[in-house]
């Protein structure tokens, strides 16, 4: 027994008295923390919060909303928008526009072109049948999923309804489709939140399975230095190194962005999201560089690192920190022009613009990529660097 607690002593002392394993081991925990905060708030961000400033809404609603209604009068849930809108610090406005329930096509079809961003229809004398459970209290709320104002106002008042109102359906329970446009922004806002966190980590984890073997590995065997010995000079050897995990890592990369095309319409189901031929060329332009970065900063690490183990160690929380970059864009709302000079959150921020149908998009891409090229560049150029000292080949 007393062997068995010394044995226990010792490999706990081995483990928390080397630093680099007590950061492998608890830094991850710590990470996860941060990433899970960070999504809880993102994702109620994007869900209840407006994005659109300074718009004049245009709401048009039947006049079938109260028999005794006195002219001039609002129904209850225009009057709550009204003064919200009035108090909102994104300094919008509302403008409210009634109408009779026999021109509702009509004004869905103003809706879908642009004229209006809300249309409100509600079943005969609505307000004064909310006490009697048995009525047919029906309200049907349309918006354009093309406009993203117009998703924004949706969303808005889908909750604001909740409050104004009580013992209702909204769109017959869901049987009425709500959207009058061909797209989703609203969709396209979540899912602009989830698939850069979601595609960084998957492209990292190809670079976790290849690169600490690469150069850690070899030291582990005692092969590096015999390899060196060779007349192949260090940055061929380097270069070599490089370019056969970036074909692996792309080659693994074009089956998880086919799998990302294809996923993307099924993302969230019921909702319409599309990406256009240039968008998906795009899309994969920014899948290959920052692949090639991903394995220029594998193979710096693996460098650094003695065992493949310890390689693997700081490549896992690095990980998480690069997931905490694609949730990022959707919490600040980043569009500055300088982050596309951003390692790895410019790739986040270009996804995020993307989806969202951002302005000046292909001049973001374009400074995204060049910069993204260039620091892969850098780190293998530290990589031969570092090659050139002893004590990095010999593991000391």
């Amino acid at each position: 027994m007393r062997n068995v607690l010394t044995i226990f002593l010792k490999e706990l002392k081995r483990v928390f008295t080397d630093k680099r394993m007590l950061i492998s081991l608890f830094l991850p925990g710590v990470l996860i923390y941060f990433v899970y905060t960070l999504m809880g708030t993102v994702m109620t961000k994007v869900v209840t919060q407006s994005s659109t400033k300074d718009t004049n809404f245009q709401v048009a609603y039947t006049d079938n909303f109260n028999s005794a209604k006195a002219d001039g009068q609002l129904p209850k849930l225009m009057t709550y928008v009204d003064e919200v809108m009035k108090a909102s610090k994104n300094n919008n406005t509302a403008t409210f526009k009634e109408f009779t329930t026999g021109e509702l096509d009509s004004y869905k079809e103003e809706l879908r072109q642009g004229k209006y961003h809300l249309v409100v229809a509600f079943t005969d004398d609505f307000e004064n049948k909310l006490g009697d459970a048995t009525g047919a209290n029906d309200i049907d709320i349309f918006y354009n999923g093309d406009s993203s104002a117009s998703s924004d106002l949706y969303s808005y008042v889908s909750q604001v309804v909740s409050v104004a109102y009580t013992n209702y359906t909204v769109n017959k329970n869901g049987a009425i489709s709500a959207n009058v446009g061909e797209k989703d922004m609203m969709a396209m806002k979540i899912a602009a939140m989830i698939i850069p966190m979601v595609t960084i980590s998957i492209l990292f984890s190809t670079v976790i399975s290849l690169c600490p073997e690469a150069i850690a590995g070899e030291k582990e065997r005692g092969t590096l230095a015999s390899l060196l010995l060779t007349p192949i000079k260090r940055g061929e050897f380097v270069a070599c190194k490089i370019l056969s995990l970036s074909t692996t890592a792309i080659a693994s990369g074009i089956v998880s962005f086919t799998g990302l095309i294809l996923s993307i319409p099924k993302l969230m189901g019921g909702f319409n999201i599309t990406i256009s031929p240039l968008d998906g060329l795009l899309l994969f332009l920014l899948v290959v560089t920052v692949l090639l970065l991903f394995v220029a900063i594998g193979v710096f690490i693996s460098a650094l690192s003695n065992t493949v183990k310890e390689a693997a160690g700081y490549l896992s929380p690095i990980m998480i920190v690069f997931m905490l970059f694609g949730m990022a864009p959707s919490l600040f709302g980043f569009d500055q022009w300088y982050l596309s000079f951003v390692p790895i959150l410019n790739v986040c921020v270009s996804i995020n613009a993307l989806l969202n149908g951002a302005e000046n998009l292909l001049l973001f891409f374009g400074l995204t990529v060049a910069s993204t090229v260039l620091y892969t560049g850098l780190l293998m150029f530290g990589v031969t660097k570092l090659f050139n000292k002893e004590r990095v080949v010999l593991g000391q």
